[in-house]
């Protein structure tokens, strides 16, 4: 599949609110006419704005963010610990310096991070896709993805464990959610761009079951309880 199509059949299969986002490290070509912009508080502040055009960024694009610069790959685990955002973020309690040690990182050093709508993206180009999830999202997606991981903060790990190929949701990091305004009643998931036509496949597949499933639910409460039985 393109990825016009891969789009439009991840955002029908996931009733997604939002486009879906390709991440491409390294991109083969540099568009000229992408959207070049400031530097912004951290990586994930690109997400958004990258539904609606490509965004070109390097490492200085997300110097501000320390955490975020290590899991990208951007800066080593020593440049991250020695910053002060960093000695925040341990200072307050909110990780410690071996949950630092353990955050996935990418394990090479982009030269470029391309974020842009992925039906607007060269499907051979794209390494990950992330996208936002509803509680139903999830619900239907881990029916699809079992192994689907549950990542721990920061938020942003979820990148490098989906370039892995681990696809991997995240309920935000306080972080990211005051950086980025994300809505509470939006997840973060990141999906790795080799694996999409099976995670169609097997949607399309735990989709119609859940379907089935829920029709049957409705039948059944239907035919064995009242409306006021069920309105208790």
């Amino acid at each position: 599949m393109n990825s016009v199509v891969i789009a439009e059949r991840l955002s029908e299969l996931l009733g997604l609110a939002e486009l879906p986002v390709a991440v491409t490290f390294d991109a083969h070509r540099v568009d000229a006419d992408s959207t070049r912009v400031p530097p912004q508080p951290a990586g994930c502040c690109f997400w958004a704005p990258a539904q609606q055009q490509r965004l070109d960024t390097v490492a200085a694009d997300h110097a501000h963010c320390s955490v975020g610069s290590y899991t990208h790959g951007l800066i080593s685990l020593e440049q991250a610990a020695a910053g002060a955002d960093t000695a925040a973020l341990v200072g307050s309690g909110w990780v410690g310096e071996a949950d630092l040690m353990a955050a996935a990182a990418l394990p090479f050093r982009p030269s470029l991070i391309t974020y842009q709508p992925l039906a607007e993206a060269e499907a051979d180009d794209v390494d990950v896709v992330l996208v936002k999830l509803s509680p139903t999202a999830l619900m239907t997606l881990h029916g699809a993805v079992p192994d689907l991981t549950l990542a721990r903060k920061p938020q942003c790990v979820i990148v490098p464990l989906a370039y892995a190929g681990q696809a991997a949701v995240s309920p935000g990091c306080a972080v990211s959610r005051t950086r980025t305004s994300l809505p509470g009643d939006q997840l973060t998931c990141a999906i790795p761009a080799r694996d999409l036509d099976l995670i169609i496949e097997r949607l399309e597949a735990s989709t119609a079951a859940d379907r089935a499933v829920s029709e049957f639910a409705a039948a059944d409460m239907a035919q064995h309880f009242t409306v006021a039985e069920r309105s208790f």
